[in-house]
């Protein structure tokens, strides 16, 4: 047994290993301190958590913190491991005491759940200022028992020293004997702080991996909870990103005080009892609401939330990835939430016809368990039924992988506000803005290099560089045009001014180094220019039915490049003097004359 017990964890540090390399993130590091005793509070989203978090916080950030976890899970080979890292288990009669002795000396941190079960199926909301948890059984509020002990910390502290003040020895050695402290050890005189931690995944995958077998050899169980849960967590730390948020402490004898205080104003008793009892709802309501309101938005998250909102409508893929862009942009302008990085770097790709990987995924995702039905052609709606169905807690998140999403966020009032008002708007506004939204970032990005580059001696006028649009939203037709090396927008004008006055629309975007000064030329690559007609296509494309590229030389090549990516979507290219070379060998022994022209 012992040497299964090493196999495994040799095994699960050097995947944990490999993980922490490729898939965790941190934020708010800056608010630990390892002088502190901390009591960490987290949402529970896998058992995984369990030994991944206090490994994560012990090799990356050197904090040593022991968890608390299910006993279902104290069994075999798992529960043997799980002891032998200093897990404890819900059931041990002695919990509270291991857990009080360690922040009362210091000599480790620990990690609690307050949900009690991970919350899979359920929903965390709000019901008359307390934190809820929703199942099939009902409602429930929040274990308090993380808020308890953290009071009880401080005030058994304080009773700790004390006795070593009075020389009380008898207190001493009770205190010592209830709370696993050595005659040796030392108690912390730093106060014991709460850090809300919250842990998001992103994405939440089902499927089969490399490791299922490995697993299965250790986890003997048909049961369909087992099944689920090594299928989705064997996935989620293989294949998810994990990203960690702490947010700022909350010291725990300042709260301590303050409620004897509060107490005492209200002229009401203010023992220990009492402020336990007085403080354990409020304690927990505070630093739950720092976990869940710190949740990392992804681009899943929004997706899920815009069929939520969706309905019974009907809608082409093209709507649905102009409104989710939309609220992007807005959930950025907002600054309340964290946000993954998918959605504040270069989100307008969602709009350019090709392939975007995020959009395809999740898109999959949502035809396989049966969450989107195809109408006609292009057009989808909402499968209500299945994406209504919460299924068990033990299936969820494999039949329905999006629900946990949406049940996720059910208290960020301010991100379903914004999803719905973009939602209930008209497509051709949505449309609009889009265009208009991509156009402000093209421009933007121009200003930054302009001034990043300006010489007071050799910069040209910024209108000479600067991207620039003829637009009217009676034209259904529209072009995309590009000028070439070492020239600049304003050379393309009079072109763009020709097609607009024949009701076609225009993009003239700037490629990438140009329009400014030459270092800024210096770096540039060939993707760089090919981004920057991307931008331009991607606006223009939200406002047209038909679409033509243009290009002078350069600009021409890269006109033929996109269209050569968007296939079908593009109604015609037009190059003008593009640097075309014929590759064939033959063609020198066809008409000599072209080989002397490709040179």
């Amino acid at each position: 047994m012992q040497d299964q017990l090493y196999d495994v964890s040799q095994y699960v540090f050097s995947l944990l290993e490999k993980t922490m390399s490729n898939h965790i993130t941190f934020s708010g590091e800056e608010n630990l301190d390892e002088n502190f005793p901390t009591l960490f509070v987290a949402n529970h989203f896998t058992r995984i958590e369990t030994f991944l978090i206090p490994y994560v916080l012990y090799k990356k950030l050197g904090f040593k913190a022991r968890s608390l976890a299910d006993s279902s899970i104290f069994t075999g080979v798992l529960g043997e491991y799980l002891s032998a890292v200093g897990t404890v288990s819900t059931n041990d009669e002695k919990r509270n005491e291991k857990i009080l002795g360690d922040l009362i000396t210091g000599r480790y941190n620990w990690i609690i759940y307050p949900e009690g079960f991970m919350i899979k199926s359920k929903k965390v909301l709000l019901s008359e200022d307390t934190f809820m948890v929703e199942s099939a059984e009902g409602l429930y509020p929040l274990f308090t028992g993380s808020a308890v002990i953290a009071l009880q910390s401080e005030i058994e502290k304080t009773k700790y020293i004390q006795a070593k003040n009075n020389c009380d020895a008898q207190v001493i050695r009770e205190m010592n004997e209830l709370y696993y402290i050595e005659g040796t050890e030392e108690i912390s005189y730093h106060n014991t702080q709460i850090i809300p931690l919250n842990i998001s995944y992103t994405p939440i995958r089902g499927g089969e991996n490399s490791i299922s077998d490995y697993v299965h050899k250790y986890v003997k169980s048909d049961s369909e909870q087992t099944k689920e849960e090594i299928e989705i967590e064997r996935n989620l730390l293989l294949n998810s990103q994990l990203h960690i948020h702490f947010s700022k402490p909350i010291d725990v004898k300042d709260y301590l005080l303050n409620t004897k205080k509060e107490l005492q104003r209200q002229n009401k008793d203010f023992d220990n009892t009492a402020v336990l009892e007085y403080a354990r709802i409020p304690l927990t309501n505070l630093m739950m609401n720092e976990v869940y309101k710190n949740i990392l938005i992804s681009f899943d998250h929004v997706y899920a939330l815009c069929l939520e909102y969706f309905e019974n409508k009907e809608f082409i893929l093209k709507e649905l990835k102009a409104r989710i862009y939309l609220i992007s942009r807005e959930l950025k302008s907002l600054g309340t939430y964290r946000l993954d990085d998918a959605l504040t770097a270069s989100l307008y790709k969602l709009m350019n016809d090709e392939t975007y990987e995020l959009f395809d995924d999740v898109f999959t995702l949502s035809l396989e368990q049966n969450i989107l039905k195809l109408v006609k052609d292009d057009i989808y709606t909402v499968n209500v039924e299945n994406y209504k169905n919460e299924h068990s807690f033990y299936t969820i998140r494999l039949k329905n992988t999006l629900r946990v999403l949406v049940n996720e966020t059910v208290i960020l009032h301010e991100l379903h506000n914004i999803i719905k008002t973009v939602m209930n708007r008209d497509s051709k506004a949505v449309y609009r803005d889009v265009f208009y939204v991509i156009y402000r970032r093209d421009l933007k990005e121009f200003k930054h290099d302009y001034n990043k580059f300006y010489s007071v001696f050799s910069t040209k006028e910024k209108e000479i560089g600067s991207p620039f649009i003829l637009y009217d939203e009676n034209n259904s037709t529209s072009c995309v045009i590009s000028h070439g090396y070492k020239s600049a927008p304003r050379e393309i004008e009079p072109l763009a001014k020709y097609l607009f006055d024949n009701g076609v629309n225009v993009y003239a975007i700037r490629l990438k180094g140009h329009g400014t000064m030459p270092e800024d030329l210096r770096d540039r690559t060939h993707q760089d220019w090919y981004d920057s007609f991307d931008v331009g296509y991607s606006a223009i494309a939200a406002v047209s039915e038909k679409i033509y590229l243009c290009g002078f030389s350069t600009g021409g090549l890269i006109a033929m490049l996109k269209a050569t990516n968007v296939k079908d979507n593009i109604d015609g290219v037009i190059c003008i003097n593009s640097a075309i070379s014929l590759q064939d060998i033959r063609v020198k022994y066809i008409v000599p004359t072209i080989n002397i022209l490709n040179n």
